[in-house]
């Protein structure tokens, strides 16, 4: 058998550098923002008008990615049968019901700052402070929408179709979806992969909420349901970071193997074309780590023995070089290790 010795672990993919990605990754979200607001702003392709253009996919896409995004867990778990990617879009499911809730929250500090205001203002008048009566509020939101055959037609982006009698005027629905399940995906790779492996899903995220975002307040330049945009915006995100940090918290407490970076390999990707035959018959690659080649191509580590399942362990949980893996590379203690 071919000679192989634990070393630090080295890259997943080391043609690509970091900085490529990077960069590559922040072009693409610079322009994929820009083509979204000047086409916002040229109301060129808007959901409901007609005619169909490069500009009116891109807007519609970003309308409707919070429906996107709750369908897109529930396909792939159909296809991959992986079972972690439908926890995100449930959670996002939930986060609609979670935010029609958390307006009496928004609610409470709204009358806070109103009745501060108030007192600071009769203070400054010289007048006897007294409590400022708190305006009632109905609790009712304005419907928008309402039903799939508008689906194509006055489509504010404000909410989830078929969701809109749980509107709320503080926070857009889809706002808050996109955050809660863009969140979820983020808490989970800076976690369990590190900042390095996440810059490009954090950029996504950040592309994808600021499109959403102006897309919203470009079509409903009064707010959604009767709130202001600006301020309905700050509140969709501190919600989505909340929530989707919540459902991550609860994954990654009680069931860590259904979050999506349990399917992410720690074992660098090899081709057949990457590996060469050893005197021993097996494949290797270019570090001595051997691989077992199936017949359509794909290479996987082969740990038949236990100099090579030691190899691979310190490879899989090596702290040390450029990439951070999923170990320690310390000896378990009970400290680290309970029960």
């Amino acid at each position: 058998m071919q000679g192989i010795s634990p070393k630090p672990a080295t890259p997943l993919y080391p043609d690509v550098p970091w900085w490529a990605v990077l960069v590559t990754a922040l072009v693409f979200s610079i322009v994929g923002v820009l083509a979204g607001v000047l086409a916002a702003k040229s109301n060129v392709g808007m959901p409901g008008s007609s005619g169909l253009s490069g500009a009116s996919i891109l807007v519609d896409t970003i309308s409707y990615m919070p429906h996107i995004l709750l369908l897109f867990g529930v396909l792939a778990d159909m296809f991959t049968l992986d079972g972690v990617w439908s926890i995100p879009s449930l959670i996002g499911l939930l986060s609609i019901f979670a935010n029609y809730v958390f307006q009496y929250f928004w609610k409470g500090i709204d009358e806070l700052i109103s009745t501060g205001k108030g007192i600071a203002a009769r203070a400054a008048a010289g007048e006897a402070v007294a409590p400022t009566p708190a305006v009632p509020s109905s609790g009712t939101a304005t419907r928008v929408g309402g039903s799939m055959s508008s689906l194509f037609s006055g489509y504010t982006g404000c909410n989830v179709q078929g969701f809109d009698s749980f509107a709320t005027p503080f926070a857009p629905q889809t706002l808050v979806v996109t955050a809660t399940v863009f969140a979820y995906y983020c808490y989970d790779l800076v976690r369990n992969r590190g900042w390095m492996n996440s810059i490009g899903a954090i950029l996504a995220f950040i592309t994808a909420y600021i499109g959403q975002a102006g897309v919203i307040m470009i079509q409903n330049p009064d707010g959604c349901d009767g709130g202001t945009n600006g301020a309905g915006a700050v509140r969709a995100l501190f919600e989505g970071l909340l929530f989707g940090g919540l459902g991550f918290g609860i994954v990654q407490t009680y069931a860590p193997t259904r979050l999506p970076s349990s399917t992410i390999s720690p074992f660098p990707r090899k081709t057949a074309s990457d590996l060469s035959p050893g005197p021993d018959g097996k494949m290797y690659d270019a570090d001595g780590y051997p691989y077992v080649v199936l017949p359509n191509g794909q290479a996987f580590p082969d740990v038949s023995d236990a100099k090579s399942r030691a190899a691979f362990g310190q490879l899989a949980g090596s702290a040390t070089g450029t990439t951070v893996t999923l170990g320690s590379n310390c000896a378990a203690t009970k400290a680290t290790c309970p029960g």
